[in-house]
């Protein structure tokens, strides 16, 4: 497995918040264990490995989880007494793959959220046990670890875990911003499902739709499709 792993050194400098600057956001961390790879399939083990080791709590915010070997370990943590909360984003959690996914872990009994504001919860974040903290582009799909360039790093260092988790708290009692969602194994789609789409709304391409004045176009919104959304990310004619 081509894992890259060292021990820095030197300071790393973490910058969470682009526009206000919060003393608990902005640290300067020496001696971390940082293990990162930029191979699907390693890093799709390396993430599974995490949640393994997770003992008393896992706290997940990730934009896309539909990867089923993913949500078998999650599901699994719950199992042996693991607290588990996830955050997602709302827009993905429309989509077929993620509600299923979502209805396997509310079985579970594990406690969901989604974003309530307009924008995308586009972290890709898991904390365990308030020590190991994995951030990167890794979305925990099969896209990510099969076709994607991706990248996902593991930081095992208290401090940096404890300023991811304060993020999380944060996310997770503000509920202005997100809000609690259900999902169970027999439940309707449309009783979970917090965006509706309109299929009868269609765009040739780009073009028409910034002359429509729609751009950009979310999953979920009236006249999305994949081929306008050439990244894959959730967002059609962002440029």
């Amino acid at each position: 497995m081509k894992l890259a792993k060292y021990i820095v050194i030197a300071t790393i400098a973490f910058s969470l918040s682009a526009s206000v600057v919060f003393a608990a956001q902005h640290q300067r961390v020496k001696g971390a264990d940082v293990e990162w790879t930029f191979e699907g399939k390693d890093q799709e083990k390396l993430l599974i490995d995490v949640i393994t080791s997770a003992k008393s709590t896992l706290d997940i915010a990730i934009y896309s989880l539909t990867d089923p070997d993913v949500i078998e370990e999650i599901k699994e943590a719950k199992k042996r007494g693991v607290v588990v909360r996830i955050i997602t984003d709302r827009i993905q959690a429309a989509g077929k793959s993620q509600t299923e996914a979502l209805k396997i872990l509310g079985s579970a009994g594990i406690s969901i959220k989604i974003n309530s504001h307009s924008g995308l919860m586009h972290i890709k974040m898991s904390i365990v046990d308030k020590k190991i903290g994995t951030t990167g582009s890794f979305n925990y799909s099969k896209s990510a670890s099969e076709t994607n360039d991706e990248i996902l790093m593991v930081i095992q260092n208290a401090e940096v875990a404890k300023n991811f988790s304060a993020e999380f708290e944060s996310m997770w009692t503000d509920t202005k911003r997100f809000k609690t969602v259900e999902y169970k194994i027999a439940q309707d789609p449309k009783e979970s499902n917090p965006v509706t789409d309109n299929p009868s709304v269609t765009y040739a391409n780009c073009d028409a739709v910034k002359k429509a004045g729609k751009a950009p176009l979310k999953k979920g919104q009236p006249g999305y499709s994949t081929k306008l959304d050439r990244d894959g990310d959730g967002v059609a004619c962002e440029k």
